[in-house]
């Protein structure tokens, strides 16, 4: 239920649970100005022409913001139907560039892009809720920016982090710091700032379903960058993510603790408070610089485990065809919680980080296995032992990457071993596109490595050479 210091929560609640009532009148409302203005009733003036228009145009802004609403509660209430897959950035690009073309035309402002090139690594994403994150972003800038500035939407990797780092850059009047305050209250964003507001409130919500903080950056006749990540499409970048994302919400912990447990969790503890949370930080050097910056965290649920979850290992049978895995899989995905993963390691094979313990786990199983008898009735699940691990980053990181990697690993081995072990009647083994191109992608990262180390190595010796 919510509380009386909540009533952005209890407005959403509500348009949302009337939204339907409220779309039908709208649309009946649309088509008889449409009607009147195009004079199937009797002649009109042309005045009277662009007050119906402009009428209309209100009514669609009006439909748009009830749609805003009914994404913002399906959002807070855990339910957002998210499906991340590995998705090319240049999908994006032209999603978004095709969405946004039109307001971006009648005000003259150019969209540019950097880093979402074919070349570029692929990253895990909801591509409908990534572009719609990007869309509300640059509506946004495109609101703030002067007809004829430009918008940059940049994309860089960090590869020490596992995420490909998103910014959508503008030029235009930038948010006062104490607009910035303001924007740090949880439910104050959509009250303060009306439709702008309600678009940084779901853009934060869907920054969160990317295992990612919404972090604004901006000066006062500057210009604001909006910055958020999403994993890379590797084992390592998405379970690094999903671990941090995890361990920024973990509650207090149900054991005993040791004092090597604790001082961990006091150094983790720290180092989320030093890079997390909503709050305003203020350049050290007010001299040098005067950009301020909060990052806006979804708090809108928690997981049910905050300090603990189920991890294991869901294998389709043989009989399970490519078809039924897909559905089973899209389902599967669906019907996750903001705080659980699932990991495709082969056809039939996946990956669980499921938020249970042991006494819940048997049920949140038995709820995947209906589900899977819905989309796959002939398909039978047989799952591993579950493991409940604790919720602490670096050691659910690497949990996790070892699953995913190990069960990649050993599927793999074990559909072909060689050439000679092939079946009679059956092809050679024969060039696999995809398998290359992971290859190179983790070429690509081994080369960058050692070339940082290479040059980082090459500093320390130019240092300790003796000067002349």
């Amino acid at each position: 239920m919510d509380s009386p210091a909540d009533p952005l929560g209890a407005a959403v609640r509500l348009l949302s649970e009337t939204a339907h009532d409220l779309k039908s009148p709208l649309a009946g409302i649309a088509a008889t100005m449409e009607v009147i203005r195009d004079g199937s009733l009797g002649d009109v003036t042309p005045s009277q022409v662009e007050f119906l228009q402009a009428a209309m145009t209100q009514c669609e802004y009006i439909d748009s913001l009830i749609g805003e609403l009914s994404r913002a509660e399906r959002l807070r209430s855990g339910t957002p139907r998210v499906r991340r897959v590995a998705t090319k950035r240049t999908a994006i690009r032209e999603a978004v560039t095709l969405t946004t073309r039109s307001l971006l035309s009648d005000k003259q402002i150019d969209l540019h892009w950097d880093g979402a090139e074919p070349s570029s690594s692929d990253t895990l994403v909801d591509s409908t809720i990534l572009s719609r994150l990007l869309t509300n972003l640059i509506v946004n800038a495109a609101r703030a920016s002067k007809p004829g500035s430009p918008i940059l939407v940049r994309v860089e990797d960090d590869l020490s982090r596992g995420v490909a780092v998103w910014s959508v850059i503008d030029r235009g009047r930038g948010i006062s710091p104490q607009r910035l305050q303001q924007l740090s209250g949880t439910h104050r964003i959509a009250s303060d700032l009306g439709g702008e507001g309600l678009g940084l409130l779901i853009s934060r919500q869907m920054a969160s379903l990317h295992y990612s903080t919404l972090t604004l950056r901006s000066r006062l006749g500057s210009g604001t960058d909006a910055v958020f990540e999403t994993p890379l499409a590797t084992p390592a970048g998405i379970a690094t993510s999903f671990a941090r994302f995890r361990a920024e919400r973990r509650g207090p912990r149900s054991r005993p603790q040791t004092i090597q447990q604790w001082k961990s969790d006091e150094s983790e503890a720290i180092e989320r408070e030093l890079r997390g949370g909503n709050r305003v930080r203020i350049e050290s050097k007010p001299h040098t610089s005067s950009w301020h910056e909060i990052q806006l965290q979804s708090d809108d649920i928690r997981p049910v485990r905050a300090d603990r979850l189920a991890l294991g290992r869901v294998t389709a049978d043989v009989e399970c065809t490519m078809e039924m895995a897909d559905r089973f899989d899209e389902t599967l995905q669906y019907n996750l919680s903001p705080f659980e993963l699932a990991y495709r390691t082969s056809r039939r094979s996946w990956v669980c980080a499921l938020d249970a313990d042991h006494h819940s786990m048997p049920t949140r199983m038995q709820q995947i296995e209906m589900m899977s008898q819905r989309v796959a009735p002939a398909t039978q699940l047989q799952w591993s032992e579950p493991s409940i691990v604790p919720v602490q980053e670096r050691s659910l990181q690497c949990l996790l990457i070892d699953a995913m990697t190990t069960r990649s690993l050993a599927e793999a081995a074990g559909t072909i071993p060689d050439v000679d072990s092939v079946r009679l009647g059956t092809p050679e083994i024969s060039f696999s596109p995809v398998a290359a191109a992971r290859l190179d992608e983790e070429l690509r990262r081994m080369s960058e490595r050692m070339k940082a180390q290479s040059i980082r190595l090459r500093s320390q010796a130019a240092s300790l050479r003796p000067r002349a």
